[in-house]
């Protein structure tokens, strides 16, 4: 169960809610489509930054959270973790209401990319040599709830 202190990193979300990339013409679904991956958002980031190497000269230089762990598990938030209510599939009964709390979003863009650079897939791994390619920094949003894992 998603908690208020349960952080969530995306670089996409905190670029583009700070006014770092403009947003103008994504719609009405931002910031829900963050948690869908949404290329569009992707390519709004690059068109701005050609390199990452461009965004960090920018913002500065990625923050790495000290992990006293060798490992740490992680997990994707879909958009029914934002408090949206799940959609029914066909053949299937109508889901219950959404019951979790809104999503928290870490509003360091400079600490989003630290967390994903380390990351593969959802693990989160602290003597992992940083990956500081789009691919990986503009990565679906991830989240721990781990208390090993330093809040923000």
């Amino acid at each position: 169960m998603l908690t208020p202190a349960t952080p969530i990193y995306s670089l996409v979300y905190t670029l583009i809610l700070d006014g770092v990339v403009p947003w103008v013409g994504m719609g009405q679904r931002f910031p829900c489509n963050v948690c869908d991956g949404s290329s569009q958002l992707s390519r709004a980031i690059t068109e701005v930054f050609k390199r990452p190497a461009d965004l960090f000269r920018k913002i500065g230089p990625p923050i790495f959270p000290t992990v006293n762990a060798y490992f740490l598990l992680g997990w994707r938030p879909t958009t029914g973790h934002t408090g949206r209510r799940v959609q029914a599939t066909a053949g299937w009964p109508e889901p219950p209401p959404v019951s979790w709390s809104p999503a928290h979003f870490s509003r360091d863009p400079r600490r989003c990319a630290g967390v994903l650079a380390r990351c593969y897939g959802t693990v989160y791994l602290p003597d992992r040599a940083p990956d500081l390619s789009w691919d990986r920094l503009l990565a679906q949003p991830i989240a721990f709830d781990e208390p090993l894992f330093p809040s923000p």
